[in-house]
Parts: C-alpha cells; structure tokens; sequence
C-alpha cells in the first residue's frame, strides 16, 4: 500500500509542475493524502493550494518558525513529498534550526531524490555536528555504495558500531558491503554479529542481492539456522 501511495503522490507533483494552474491538483493530492491517513501532510498541501499567488505567511508561524517548519518537513517526508519536504528543511535551517537532526533528514530526503551528492554534504553535516550520531554513519555508507565507494561504506559503518556497539543496522550493512567485495569470511564475521544482536528479518537475507556472494558460503546457512529458533 505505501509503494502504490508513493507512486501516486509522486505522479500528482509531476502533474502539478506541468500544471499552469495547480490549485485543483492540489486539492486532488490532498485529498489522497487524507484518505491515506497523512492527515497533516494533507492539510499543509491543501494550505498550500489555498496560498498560492498570495505571498502571506502562514498564521501558524511564532517565534519559533525554524522548528514549525522542520516538523512540516517530516509531515512532507512521511507523506512521500519529497520537494515540499527539501523547501521546508531549507527553511528551517535559513530560520535558525540548523541542527543536525535537520540535516540528516534533509540527506534522508535527497538521497530519496536520488541527488547523492547533496545527501552526502548534509549528512557529513550531520557528522559534523554530532559525531556520535550512529544513524548518519549508516546513511553515509549507502550514499557512498552506490558511486561504488564500498571501502569508504565500510568505514562509515565501523564509526558506527565504535559509537554503538548494538548497532544491528550497521552490522547488517557491513555484511552487505563486504558480500558485495566477495570477503566472505568479513561478511559472514559481520552477519553473525547482526543477528546476536537481535536481527531476525531472514526472508529478506536470503533474497538481498547484496548478500548473493555470501550465500554461497555454506557455512552462511548454518549460522541463519542456528539463530532462526531464537526468534521463533
């Protein structure tokens, strides 16, 4: 349902660009957003179809407009509106919450864009403003997989099991990067780590494509094996 919904948002803002007049778009995406249950989102899309061609500010705004606009952003980002979600983070940050909560999710948001290199530059931001951060250590080694980078996402990672030694996402993605540089005895060394720390999710270890060089370890079925009982 949330992979139909997004690619519905989705099509309505190309629409929307397209349109010289949005306001029955806007509406339309509301709407959806509604019946999804993105009550919010749908809310601020529908404030935003009422606003355009009048340059007010919203009544809602206080004193405290960075943060209104950073939980804005999240209502956007939950609700696939990727855009509206980057205009809003922007703002915040222009308005005096620049934090790094607000640039990991604005990395979040444009890695989603597919825009790698602005992802990059805000969650080393992040990284920067909190280097104790684990999440944005796990970010980063995605953005940095794709371009190829593995030998950087696997550092990316280290930092993050050094700053949380239960960081099961990260054992779980250093698995995935090592498989994917065919260092099956590191992958599977990485594996077993995430799943004493409680990983359990194993139909999707034996169908991840970044994990195919490690399923042709024998020893990589007998570990699933010997932890499958423990989450039953």
């Amino acid at each position: 349902m949330e992979d139909l919904l997004r690619d519905k948002v989705c099509l309505l803002r190309e629409r929307i660009k397209s349109s010289r007049d949005g306001k029955a778009l806007y509406q339309e995406l509301s709407d959806l957003l509604l019946r999804a249950g993105k009550i919010s989102a749908a809310m601020n899309i529908l404030e935003k179809s009422f606003a355009l061609g009048n340059e007010s500010e919203p009544a809602e705004r206080s004193s405290h407009e960075g943060k209104w606009l950073f939980d804005r952003g999240l209502e956007f980002a939950d609700a696939y509106l990727y855009e509206d979600a980057v205009e809003c983070f922007c703002q915040a940050m222009h308005s005096g919450h620049d934090t790094f909560d607000a640039h990991y999710c604005l990395a979040g948001v444009y890695k989603s864009l597919d825009r790698l290199k602005d992802a990059e530059t805000h969650c080393r931001r992040t990284l920067e403003l909190n280097p104790r951060f684990a999440p944005a250590y796990i970010l980063l080694g995605s953005l940095l997989k794709k371009p190829g980078r593995l030998e950087e996402s696997i550092a990316a990672c280290k930092k993050a099991v050094l700053v949380d030694p239960d960081c099961t996402a990260a054992y779980y993605d250093l698995a995935c990067y090592y498989s994917l540089l065919a260092k099956r005895e590191q992958a599977l060394a990485a594996m077993e780590m995430a799943l004493c720390k409680g990983f359990a999710d194993f139909d999707w270890v034996l169908r991840d494509p970044d994990l195919e060089t490690l399923r042709q370890n024998p020893e990589f079925l007998l570990l699933l094996q010997s932890y499958r009982p423990k989450t039953a």
